[in-house]
C-alpha cells in the first residue's frame, strides 16, 4: 500500500489526495525520495486506519501527518512482501517470498514489470542516482545487479552465505550484502560486482560470537573526530589539504581500501563539496543484527566506532532507521517498544586540546516508548518522517490557528515524528511533545 504524507498540503499535493479503503497487516515501510509518499506491506482487515489517541480532540482532530487511508494498493504478489525500495523518481520495487521483484509507480494501478528469481528474495535496493539499476539478494546466495530497461541481470556475484539484506553505498559505487552469519560484504559496482572487502558484525565472545543474521544496513553522515578535535582552530582553508595538519592526520589513519571509499563518499552529499566540508564530514555505516545490537562503522578504515544496545531483536527482520539529519537512530523491538539513540557526539567533552570520548555511556543510553499493546507486541518497523513533510503537515493543519509562520521554529523536525508498525497491522504516528511546545512558543501569541 502507498500512503500520502501531509495529505492536506497543497505544496506536496497540488491536485489533492484520493484515498482507498483500508486493509491488512503492515510489515515494512519506506519513504520515497520526494518526501510525499510512503509505501508499506500490508495484510490485515482494518488495522491500518489511523487513530489519534491521547492528545486531546482540540489538538489531534485536524493534524494529518499521514493520510487516513492509502492512495494506492497492489495485490500482485502471491506471498509476503518483505522489502521495499523507492527510486529518486518515485518508482517502487517490492521484494517478495514468491521469488519475485515487482516494479510499480504510484500513479499507475498495475505492475510495470516482473523480475523473476530462482528462490526467495530477501531484499532489494534502487541505485541512489540512476534508477535504471537495482540490486537484489536472497536465499540462493546471489547478489544480482539488474537493468530495469532490459529486465535482465547485468552482473551477479556469489556470496558465501544466504543474503538477508542489500544496500547501495550512498554514491552508488559499491553494493553491500548483509549475510546470515553477521558479515557485510562489499562489492565494486564499476568492476562488475567484484569482491572489495568485508566486515564481521559479531561479538568476540559469548553466545553470539559466531554471528547472527544482518537485518538492515543504513548510512549515516557524521563529523570526523579529527574535525571535532581541531574545530576551535581549523588549520586549513584551501582545497589542497595534502600537506595540511588535518589532512596528514586523517591520511595516516586510513587503510588502503578505506582511503578509496572515503575519497568517494566524503564529497557525495554536496555534489562535489568544497574541501572544508569534505574534511569535516564522513560517511558511516549502521548495521542491525539479530543479536539485539546496532553497530556503527567508520568507512575510512571499516573499524567499529560503537554499539547501540537496549532493544530486543533475536529473530525478526527488524532494522534501525536514521533520521534525515543523521542525528538520531530509531529501532523497533520484539517487546513492543521503540528505542531511540543519539548519533551525534554531543556527549564528548573537551579537556584542554583533547576530546574525551564517552562512547560507552552514549551507546548504552537511550529513550524508549511503548508502541504496541497487542497480544504479540512486536514493532516490526519504525521510520522518521522527513522534516519537509512534517513541516508541511503542521503548516497545513488547523492545529495552530494563530500561527505566525513555521520559519520561526528552531527545531530539527527530521526527528520530531515517527511512524511505527506492529505485528497486528497497526500503524501509529508519534510526535515529539517538545516539538509542539517549540511551535507554540515560536509561532503563536503564547510565545
Amino acid at each position: 500500500e502507498i500512503w500520502a504524507v501531509a495529505p492536506s498540503s497543497r505544496v506536496l499535493h497540488p491536485n489533492g489526495v484520493v484515498t482507498l479503503p483500508a486493509q491488512e497487516e503492515t510489515i515494512c515501510t519506506h519513504f520515497s525520495f520526494g518526501d510525499v509518499k510512503l509505501a508499506s506491506d500490508s495484510n490485515d482487515s482494518d488495522g491500518s486506519r489511523l487513530r489519534f489517541i491521547g492528545t486531546g480532540p482540540e489538538l489531534a482532530t485536524n493534524l494529518e501527518i499521514l493520510s487516513k487511508e492509502p492512495i494506492q494498493r497492489y495485490t500482485d504478489h502471491d506471498a509476503d512482501v518483505i522489502d521495499l525500495s523507492w527510486s529518486h523518481t518515485n518508482f517502487l520495487l517490492t521484494a517478495s517470498l514468491d521469488k519475485s521483484v515487482r516494479l510499480y509507480h504510484h500513479t499507475k494501478s498495475e505492475c510495470l514489470h516482473l523480475f523473476k528469481h530462482a528462490n526467495l528474495v530477501a531484499s532489494v535496493d534502487f541505485h541512489p542516482s540512476d534508477d535504471r539499476y537495482f540490486i537484489s539478494g536472497g536465499v540462493d546466495k546471489k547478489l544480482r545487479l539488474w537493468d530495469v530497461t532490459s529486465g535482465r541481470v547485468k552482473e551477479w556475484a556469489q556470496s558465501p552465505s544466504v543474503i538477508t539484506t542489500v544496500r547501495f553505498s550512498p554514491d552508488g559505487k559499491y553494493a553491500c550484502a548483509g549475510l546470515f552469519r553477521g558479515q557485510v560484504y562489499w562489492y565494486s559496482v564499476d568492476d562488475g560486482l567484484k569482491y572489495y572487502t568485508q566486515i564481521a558484525c559479531r561479538n568476540r565472545s559469548g553466545k553470539h560470537r559466531q554471528g547472527k543474521k544482518v537485518t538492515g544496513i543504513s548510512f549515516v553522515r557524521a563529523e570526523r573526530d579529527d574535525w571535532l578535535s581541531t574545530s576551535a582552530n581549523p588549520p586549513m582553508t584551501t582545497p589542497d589539504c595534502e600537506d595540511s595538519e588535518i589532512g596528514h592526520s586523517i591520511a595516516k589513519k586510513l587503510s588502503h581500501s578505506g582511503r578509496e571509499v572515503a575519497a568517494r563518499l566524503s564529497t557525495l552529499r554536496g555534489n562535489g563539496a568544497k574541501a572544508p566540508d569534505a574534511l569535516r564530514y564522513t560517511e558511516r555505516m549502521l548495521v542491525s543484527t539479530n543479536d539485539s545490537r546496532l553497530r556503527l562503522y567508520n568507512l575510512n578504515d571499516f573499524c567499529l566506532i560503537r554499539k547501540y544496545k537496549g532493544n530486543s531483536n533475536l529473530s525478526m527482520q527488524i532494522r534501525a532507521r536514521v533520521s534525515e539529519s543523521g542525528s538520531h537512530i530509531a529501532c523497533g523491538s520484539e517487546t513492543g517498544q521503540v528505542f531511540i539513540w543519539e548519533t551525534s557526539d554531543k556527549s564528548r567533552r573537551r579537556v584542554g586540546n583533547h576530546m574525551m570520548d564517552k562512547a560507552r555511556e552514549k551507546a548504552m543510553s537511550h529513550a524508549s516508548f511503548e508502541a504496541s499493546k497487542s497480544d504479540l507486541p512486536i514493532v516490526t518497523d519504525t521510520v522518521f518522517f522527513p522534516g519537509k513533510s512534517l513541516r508541511e503537515a503542521l503548516a497545513s493543519s488547523d492545529v495552530f490557528p494563530f500561527a505566525l509562520g513555521m520559519d520561526r521554529v528552531d527545531d530539527d523536525l527530521s526527528n520530531a515524528a515517527i511512524l511505527t508498525l506492529d505485528y497486528d497491522g497497526r500503524m501509529r504516528v508519534f510526535l515529539r511533545k517538545s516539538c509542539l511546545d517549540n511551535i507554540l512558543d515560536s509561532c503563536t501569541p503564547r510565545g
